[in-house]
């Protein structure tokens, strides 16, 4: 069983989207966000979201100042790309896709 995100996933079987953050755009197996907390912060949250979710990570780059990850489920993919923006906080993005 599983609890509903504060706000919807960028399609069925998506990652949740990070709380707190603002959506900067939605589309069909995309979603990308921006949030005051730190690419540490961000990459936490979605390493216990993707464990948690019985996601398999495929490939996996982290630094200081970002991270991506491609992961699969089934027959989902997620490729996630988040990153430093500066004074803006972290930008964070999501794809979705049939694998």
């Amino acid at each position: 069983a599983s609890t509903p995100a504060a706000s919807s996933p960028a399609s069925s079987g998506s990652l949740p989207d990070y709380t707190p953050s603002t959506v900067v755009s939605r589309a069909m197996g995309h979603v990308q966000l921006t949030t005051p907390d730190s690419v540490r912060q961000v990459t936490a949250f979605y390493d216990r979201a993707l464990s948690q979710g019985g996601w398999s990570i495929i490939s996996a780059s982290k630094t200081t100042y970002s991270t991506n990850i491609t992961a699969t489920r089934g027959h989902t993919g997620t490729t996630l790309a988040i990153a430093s923006a500066g004074s803006l906080g972290t930008s964070i993005s999501i794809s979705t896709y049939h694998v």
